[in-house]
């Protein structure tokens, strides 16, 4: 009886052990970089990661002002994370925000910044209609309050899961406990 319940918590401490701390993915890198000069005209984004990354993971880019940048698709790849836009980004400095949910359901989330100074024609430097960057930035507010609440979920499932873990793993030692003592009398 001792060896089965000596067996069972190695098990069981190993299980919980191996899938939740060694499945994080952690950001390797960008392009363009934190604190990249980018001369040439930006159509992209791309986070690198050094894991699988799951659906719900998230860029949200902004001027240093605060301006929101609506960003066209968001593509999760295999450890990539890659926003683009339709036009390359203006010249400006640049905030990107991230989020993203690893292989093992754990929420990760990071910032950087850059600069944006490339060579434009002067056709392209006129100024957009106010009302128009007002309308996207409300639709990409909203669905960034989306995706926050998605990963919000996540989190909270990924926590209750290792609660319940931890409690079970609480439940079996104090059994086992207790039936060894018994036995003992």
């Amino acid at each position: 009886m001792k060896r089965i319940f000596t067996v069972t918590t190695a098990i069981l401490l190993t299980m919980s052990i191996s899938t939740s701390a060694f499945a994080h993915s952690h950001l390797e890198g960008s392009n363009p970089a934190d604190g990249d000069i980018v001369t040439e005209p930006l159509n992209e984004i791309v986070l690198e990661f050094d894991g699988q990354i799951e659906q719900g993971s998230f860029i949200d880019v902004q001027t240093t002002k605060g301006q929101a940048i609506e960003l066209q698709e968001i593509i999760i790849g295999d450890g990539t994370l890659t926003g683009t836009v339709a036009e390359p980004l203006p010249n400006d400095e640049y905030q990107v925000n991230w989020s993203i949910i690893s292989a093992d359901g754990h929420p990760l989330e990071g910032e950087f910044s850059f600069t944006v100074n490339a060579s434009v024609p002067e056709s392209v430097e006129e100024v957009t209609e106010e009302p128009s960057e007002t309308t996207e930035s409300a639709e990409q507010s909203t669905e960034d309050q989306e995706n926050v609440a998605t990963a919000d979920e996540v989190e909270k499932e990924s926590s209750s899961m290792t609660v319940i873990l931890i409690v079970l793993l609480i439940v079996i030692v104090a059994g086992g406990f207790f039936l060894l003592t018994k036995r003992k009398k």
